[in-house]
């Protein structure tokens, strides 16, 4: 991810709020991405809640430690809440948006889901 790129050399967008956008649409894609393993569980119902909230909570954790590291370690580089609020809308939404992106993609086919 560019969570680790030196900000410094970072492109500057003239929109004002647009890294929030990025942010969320990062950890969006993160969330769908793990939620692709587990489609095949994710079709038994008493599945669907333990499934969704592990991999909320992975995003959710793992934006934070991003943000920690951006703030602390990372050169050029400063963590914030606002940031970690947009990882966890991402990681939210890909994980509750997964379900609806696969019903419009031929992925059930090539993952051989029937």
């Amino acid at each position: 991810m560019l969570s680790g790129y030196p900000g410094n050399q970072l492109p500057k967008v003239a929109v004002l709020q647009f890294d929030k956008l990025v942010h969320t649409l990062m950890y969006g894609i993160v969330s769908f991405l793990l939620f692709l393993p587990f489609v095949k569980q994710f079709l038994i119902k008493e599945n669907r809640f333990k499934i969704r909230v592990v991999i909320i909570l992975f995003g959710v954790f793992y934006g934070g430690f991003m943000e920690i590291l951006q703030e602390n370690i990372f050169i050029n580089r400063s963590g914030n809440w606002i940031d970690f609020t947009a990882n966890s809308v991402g990681a939210v939404l890909g994980v509750f948006l997964a379900p609806l992106v696969l019903k419009f993609l031929p992925i059930n086919r090539w993952l051989k889901i029937k």
